[in-house]
């Protein structure tokens, strides 16, 4: 009985040993996937955000290593239980990455973006049950301002310059485009590209004469609108628009109370007819435009400008203007003198024939005669003298080597050195500059006739 026990329990024995090793050999457990975990969790979505995301996931591989991840935002994306990088499923990109920054592009005002995230082993298998987060949008209308310092002035000619910037907290790059508008609101809105923060409108853009507001506004990617905002800023206020009716322009860049003003007025006026005149220093400079953008665009109005100026010439304005206002066939005269001169400007008369300034000379007094040079005063171009008490402060021009002397201060020994340049002409007869206020030489009753001689002769 004993024997029959024990033969019974060796035969168990070897049945489970085999039972076993069949399991083992034959019978291997498959692969399983691995699970994924975004880090940002919540048994309920997100509260809303903005559309710009930093999110955060990590994966767990109970029987190998955890080789990538896949993810999609599209709600057709196909389920996927494997992965081949070779043969991806559309729609789901693969990194290697547990951390990506998304800009999460908004569909409507309002947006709610679903991450599906899947774990890929080294076998390929993917997790079955992506780890998923809902991600609100709220999106932000973006701000659009004029900066302080750019209004527009009261009054312009027929061309005007608009400068802002823009934010959106959404991320500045979900500004789609700007829109302006004048003066109503209710009429078609002019789109801008994004990139746009400036533009200047001329007469082509509705810039008629009469009364104006500029409307402007941003819209981001989603459609929505900044507030609207407006040049002038009051909502009372509006700016006047004059059309030019003469091509000759005298810039009233003077702020000292004595007669010079209607001097130049009455010379040329008797001279060309009729003159437009732009008074950049009264009313605390209310009429000087914000930008030298608008400065230039409205010296491309006329083909000739008188620019006459007191000791503190709008150097700043006349450096980045002039030049192309004259490349574009332009004709200057500038008449100006300097109270104090200093170089940390860098070259402040780079735009103009002179060099440089030499040194100063103290003053000159009533009745000091200024002489045209050589070549000039053959062409007939007349002697001229103070007729004020003092002229303080001079400093003689040093011509630029393609420039030609127009006048000059005779020899004064002891005074100065030689014949002080005090005029000059540039080599294509387009900017005269004169270092000495030209109403100030008419002691001879003969500056009227410089100024006619000037244009009839060397800005044709």
């Amino acid at each position: 009985m004993l024997n029959r026990l024990l033969a019974l329990k060796y035969t168990l024995a070897a049945l489970l040993v085999l039972g076993c090793s069949e399991n083992f050999s034959d019978n291997p457990h498959p692969n399983q996937p691995p699970e994924t975990f975004i880090t940002i969790f919540s048994e309920r979505d997100l509260n809303a955000g903005i559309s710009r995301q930093t999110l955060h996931w990590w994966g767990d591989d109970p029987d190998g290593e955890v080789a990538g991840f896949i993810y999609t935002f599209s709600v057709s994306a196909p389920e996927v239980t494997s992965w081949n990088n070779a043969s991806p499923a559309a729609a789901w990109t693969f990194t290697t990455k547990t951390r990506e920054t998304f800009t999460l592009r908004l569909a409507g005002t309002d947006t709610t973006y679903t991450l599906r995230v899947k774990a890929v082993d080294d076998q390929g298998a993917a997790d079955p049950t992506a780890a998923r987060q809902q991600f609100p949008v709220v999106n932000t209308r973006p701000v659009v301002e004029f900066p302080v310092g750019t209004d527009v002035p009261d009054t312009t000619f027929t061309v005007a310059t608009f400068v802002w910037t823009a934010t959106d907290l959404d991320g500045d790059d979900t500004i789609e485009k700007f829109q302006y508008v004048l003066d109503d609101t209710n009429a078609t809105w002019r789109d801008l590209a994004a990139r746009t923060k400036m533009i200047t409108l001329a007469a082509t853009d509705g810039l008629s004469e009469g009364r104006h507001v500029f409307y402007l506004r941003a819209v981001d990617l989603a459609g929505a609108t900044s507030r609207i905002i407006r040049m002038p800023r009051s909502d009372n206020e509006i700016w006047h628009v004059k059309e030019p009716g003469s091509k000759f322009l005298l810039i009233d860049d003077y702020n000292i109370n004595d007669n010079a003003g209607a001097f130049y007025r009455n010379t040329l006026r008797a001279l060309v007819g009729n003159v437009e005149v732009w008074d950049l220093k009264s009313n605390n400079r209310a009429l000087e435009p914000p930008s030298a953008q608008a400065f230039l665009a409205t010296l491309r109005l006329f083909d000739r400008v008188f620019w006459y100026a007191d000791t503190e010439p709008n150097l700043e304005k006349a450096q980045v203007s002039v030049t192309p206002y004259l490349d574009a066939g332009g004709k200057l005269v500038m008449t100006t003198s300097f109270q104090e001169f200093t170089t940390n400007q860098g070259a402040p008369l780079d735009f103009s024939p002179v060099d440089s300034l030499a040194a100063k000379i103290n003053r000159i007094t009533r009745n000091q005669v200024v002489q045209p040079a050589l070549f000039f005063a053959g062409r007939g171009f007349p002697e001229l003298k103070v007729n004020t008490a003092i002229i303080p402060n001079i400093f003689p021009l040093v011509p630029k080597l393609s420039a030609d002397t127009l006048y000059v201060l005779p020899p004064n020994p002891g005074t100065w050195p030689g014949t002080p340049v005090m005029a000059v002409v540039d080599a294509t007869s387009s900017f005269v500059f004169f270092g000495l206020p030209i109403a100030a030489l008419d002691g001879n009753g003969t500056a009227g006739l410089l100024i006619e001689k000037i244009l009839t002769d060397i800005l044709k």
